[in-house]
C-alpha cells in the first residue's frame, strides 16, 4: 500500500480527506464514573489533568471579575475564557512532539503510584493503584470517520507502563452516538464533532517506577499506514514526597462535668489525605500525632491573659469573628504550650515556632469555634504571599473532605485558583467555576448574589502545575528542589 502524505492543514470538519487514513485526534479523559470503583463518581482517587475547553475558549458565562478586586468586582456579563491568562496556560500544556495533522495538541496528564516494585526503589511503590485506573477515550473528528478497519494502537514509552487493551478498532467508537460541542458560545461556532468511549482503557504502572515523565503515544493504523493521533503524559513516580502531619484538637470549652468538649472529628482523615487529594501529587501524608490542646484547662492552670482574651473573644454570641486573628492567636499559644512543637536542629533542647523555617512538620488545628464571618471554613497562615506550616478548620467543617485538603494545600504553597498575584508559575481563573480543590464553591451571579459552583461538593482535583508546586514545598520530606 502506498504511503499516505498528510497535508499540513486540515480540511473542514465533515469533508473527507483523500489520504488513506481518515483524520482525527484521540484524547484521554477522566470518566464521570470510575469503573475500578464500582461506577462511583471521581473523588480524587488518582491524578488526572487536562486542558478543559472552557479554560481557553469563551464557553462559560461569567458575570463579574472578582480576580482583580474581590471587594469591588467588575461587571463582565459575557461568555469568556475561565483562565485569565489562557494563552500562557495553553503553552504550559502544549506538546512539542505530538502535532497530529499539523495541529497543536495538548496531552492530558496522569499520575499514579507504581505497584509491585522490586529492588532499591521499592519504597516508592504503593498498592493504591495496583488494580489500574480506567480512562475514557475521546475521538475528535477532522474527517468524518467510518468503519474502515482503522485500529487505534497504544505505545507506552516504558515496559512498566501498561495499557489494556493495547489496540481498539475504530468501529468501537461508532457503536456510540456522535456528539457535538461548541467552542465559542457567543457565536455558536466552531463546532467539534466527537465520539466518547467510556472507561475504554486501563492503565497501570507495574514492576518499576518512572524516573522521568513518560508517555503513551496513540497511533491510527490502516494496513501498513500509521500516523500519530494523540498522547497521554504520565507523571514520574520514582520519588514520593512525605508530609508529617500533626493533628491538634483545640479545646475551648468543658461541659458541666468538666469534660472536654471536642471539636467534630473528620471521618477517615488518613483516607481523605492519601486516597482523595495529595495522592494526586504523589505525596504521602503521615499522621504523626493527634494531640488535645486544651486551652480551657490551660486558662485555669496558668491564668495566661492571652488565653483569657482569646476565649472571651470567641465567646461573643454575635461577634463577626476574624478567622485570621484566631489562627494567629492559636499559633502563638501553641508555640508557648504545645506538646509537639518542632525541635530546633541547631540548638538541643530548644524549639522552633510552628511557622518557622527549618522543620518538616505541618499542623492541622481543628476547633469547635463557630465563625460568623461569611462562609469561613478554615484559614491558613500566610506572610508576604508565602504560606507557612499551620492551618485551622472551624466548627462543622472539621469533618469536611474538601475543606481539610484545601487548607492543608495552602500550607504546601498553593494559593486559590483565583488569586491574581500568586506568581509566574500559577494561572488565575475566574472564581467559582472549576472542580479544583483550591477554588471556592460559589461565584457572583447577574444579581450580584452568591450562586453555587456547578461542581459544588465535587471539587476534588488538582492541576498538574499544582502537583509540581506542592512537591517543591519545604515542609515535605524528599521534596523536589526549587
Amino acid at each position: 500500500m502506498a504511503v499516505c502524505n498528510f497535508p499540513q492543514t486540515s480540511p473542514p470538519i465533515g469533508q473527507a480527506s483523500t489520504s488513506c487514513l481518515r483524520k482525527f485526534t484521540i484524547h484521554f479523559r477522566r470518566p464521570d464514573k470510575l469503573k475500578q470503583n464500582h461506577n462511583a463518581p471521581y473523588k480524587g482517587e488518582y491524578g488526572f489533568d487536562w486542558l478543559r475547553d472552557e479554560y481557553i475558549y469563551p464557553i462559560e458565562m461569567v458575570y463579574f471579575d472578582e480576580v482583580i478586586n474581590s471587594q469591588n468586582p467588575v461587571p463582565i456579563n459575557t461568555y469568556i475564557e475561565l483562565c485569565k491568562e489562557h494563552k500562557k496556560l495553553k503553552n504550559a500544556y502544549l506538546s512539542d512532539s505530538c502535532k497530529p495533522h499539523g495541529q497543536d495538541y495538548y496531552p492530558a496528564w496522569l499520575s499514579i503510584f507504581a505497584c509491585n516494585v522490586q529492588g532499591k526503589n521499592s519504597n516508592a511503590g504503593s498498592q493504591i493503584h495496583q488494580a489500574g485506573v480506567y480512562l475514557d477515550l475521546q475521538l475528535d473528528e477532522i474527517d468524518e470517520i467510518i468503519s474502515d478497519g482503522t485500529e487505534i494502537i497504544f505505545k507506552p514509552s516504558k515496559p512498566c507502563l501498561k495499557i489494556t487493551p493495547d489496540k481498539i478498532s475504530i468501529s468501537e467508537f461508532l457503536l456510540n452516538s456522535k456528539k457535538k460541542r461548541t467552542l465559542d458560545s457567543k457565536n455558536n461556532q466552531p463546532q467539534i464533532y466527537y465520539y466518547l468511549l467510556e472507561n475504554a482503557v486501563k492503565i497501570v504502572c507495574q514492576g518499576d517506577t518512572l524516573r522521568q515523565h513518560e508517555e503513551i503515544k496513540v497511533f491510527a493504523k490502516l494496513g501498513s499506514d500509521e500516523y500519530e493521533v494523540g498522547q497521554l503524559n504520565v507523571y514520574k513516580n520514582d520519588k514520593i514526597c512525605k508530609a508529617n502531619l500533626f493533628v491538634i484538637n483545640v479545646i475551648t470549652e468543658h461541659d458541666y462535668n468538666n469534660n472536654k468538649i471536642m471539636p467534630p472529628s473528620p471521618p477517615s482523615l488518613k483516607y481523605i489525605l492519601n486516597n482523595q487529594s495529595f495522592n494526586q501529587a504523589l505525596i504521602n501524608v503521615e499522621i504523626k500525632v493527634i494531640e488535645d490542646f486544651d486551652l480551657y484547662a490551660l486558662k485555669v492552670k496558668t491564668q495566661d491573659q492571652d488565653i483569657i482574651n482569646l476565649l472571651n473573644y470567641i465567646a461573643q454570641p454575635y461577634a463577626n469573628l476574624d478567622p485570621g486573628l484566631i489562627l494567629n492567636e492559636l499559633n502563638k499559644l501553641y508555640d508557648r504550650y504545645g506538646k509537639n512543637r518542632p525541635k530546633d536542629p541547631t540548638k538541643p533542647n530548644q524549639f522552633l515556632g510552628i511557622n518557622d523555617h527549618g522543620h518538616k512538620n505541618t499542623y492541622l488545628l481543628l476547633t469547635g469555634i463557630k465563625i460568623r464571618n461569611g462562609d469561613s471554613r478554615g484559614y491558613s497562615t500566610i506572610s508576604n504571599y508565602a504560606f507557612k506550616h499551620s492551618c485551622v478548620i472551624y466548627h462543622h467543617f472539621t469533618n469536611d473532605d474538601i475543606t481539610i485538603p484545601h487548607e492543608i494545600a495552602h500550607t504546601f504553597s498553593l494559593p486559590h485558583t483565583f488569586e491574581r498575584f500568586a506568581g509566574p508559575e500559577f494561572y488565575p481563573f475566574h472564581k467559582g467555576y472549576t472542580d479544583n480543590y483550591m477554588d471556592y464553591p460559589n461565584y457572583l451571579d447577574k444579581a450580584k448574589h452568591d450562586a453555587a459552583n456547578k461542581y459544588q461538593n465535587k471539587t476534588y482535583s488538582f492541576c498538574k502545575w499544582q502537583w509540581d508546586e506542592m512537591r517543591k514545598d519545604e515542609s515535605l520530606e524528599n521534596n523536589e528542589k526549587k
